[in-house]
């Protein structure tokens, strides 16, 4: 199978995007699939990229084409999708496409090429600008109409979808995943917890900032520049808060061991936190770290056991709370490493072939 993947943005590695994007290409492309990955700039960057996720600067059966989305002082679609018109007129037939962003399905669309979509979230919920609000559900509606092949991270978000934009299509429910679990688990009874990833707004950092000073255990932050760490400080107290900034993702394990726990305190209440599948929930398992998460939705569609934490709402005094009564059991942080070891981006790819009928 020719899979084409297109990913309409600049190339930074830096977001979870592309950790998923990249990882989902390497392992089909290492379970016999021929995937070409075409993004709109920054091929040294995705190199550099996949010696983080694959530990090789080449994956064979993955091809990375990078066409410019500038002209000049101008950056649009528009000059993304010309190039990748003349692009494709000298490459092979393609049996299959596949896109997370919106913008790339038109495009697809056009060419003529299938393309299954990805939904992560429904991205019309999210700008609070309604003009801006009802293009997006004009182009989501369009993407979702045209696509041959439907898929979301959790059952909740396929029903939301189809419950928005009034669809009959079926969808396919594949969830995100992680790499392999480590050979012995990592964590410790008397560690910090931490929390690892973005720390924009809507992940509720915040929230367990201050819920870990309420119920004095100690906490650890990876993620974020010196900037945006020194942003938060100014709006609340962290002076009890060890932070680490962002590691490239082989070094998770180095900087997670010795925690007790693994924090994922998403603001559900926001349009990108309600249906979010964090890959934080699998960094954290495959290293045998127990979870404690706000009850997302997502959650439903991965079985999770006890060592998983479920907190019932996105509030300082719920995770107040759950870091008072958690204790810290050794067998549920083997639980968790066990678990991880099947959500992996290889078992993601049999699931992804499954559903492209191969």
């Amino acid at each position: 199978m020719r899979l084409l993947y297109l990913y309409s943005e600049e190339w930074t590695g830096r977001r979870a995007r592309e950790v998923h994007t990249l990882s989902t290409c390497v392992a089909l492309a290492e379970s016999g699939v021929d995937v070409t990955l075409v993004t709109a700039g920054g091929e040294a960057e995705i190199r550099q990229h996949l010696i983080d996720i694959a530990d090789a600067a080449e994956v064979p059966g993955l091809h990375i084409v990078a066409l410019s989305r500038t002209l000049g002082p101008i950056r649009s679609t528009s000059i993304f999708s010309r190039n990748f018109s003349y692009w494709l007129q000298t490459r092979p037939p393609f049996d299959l496409g596949y896109v997370i962003h919106l913008k790339a399905g038109p495009i697809l669309a056009q060419a003529g090429i299938p393309y299954a979509y990805e939904a992560h979230e429904i991205f019309a919920q999210t700008p609070e600008n309604s003009v801006r609000q009802r293009k997006l559900h004009i182009l989501e509606k369009q993407v979702l109409t045209t696509a041959s092949v439907h898929i979301a991270t959790s059952a909740p978000l396929a029903v939301a979808l189809l419950t928005w934009f009034s669809l009959s299509n079926d969808f396919h429910i594949v969830p995100n995943a992680g790499m392999p679990p480590l050979n012995n688990t990592i964590s410790s009874p008397d560690g910090p917890f931490v929390y690892c990833g973005s720390i924009a707004e809507w992940k509720g950092l915040d929230v367990a900032i201050q819920a870990a000073a309420e119920a004095r255990v100690p906490l650890r932050v990876i993620g974020g520049t010196d900037k945006e760490w020194k942003a938060i400080g100014e709006q609340i107290d962290t002076s009890s808060v060890e932070w680490l900034p962002r590691v490239p993702l082989n070094e998770l394990p180095e900087v997670l061991k010795g925690c007790r726990a693994g924090l994922i305190p998403t603001n559900l209440d926001t349009p990108s936190g309600e249906f979010s599948c964090p890959m934080k929930l699998f960094d954290y398992a495959r290293c045998g770290l127990p979870v404690l998460t706000t009850a997302l939705p997502s959650l439903q569609s991965l079985d999770v056991g006890p060592w998983c934490t479920q907190v019932p709402s996105p509030t300082r005094a719920s995770w107040t709370d759950a870091f008072k009564h958690f204790a810290y059991d050794i067998e549920q942080a083997d639980a968790a490493r066990a678990w991880s070891g099947t959500h992996t981006w290889a078992n993601r790819a049999e699931l992804l072939k499954r559903t492209f009928g191969l």
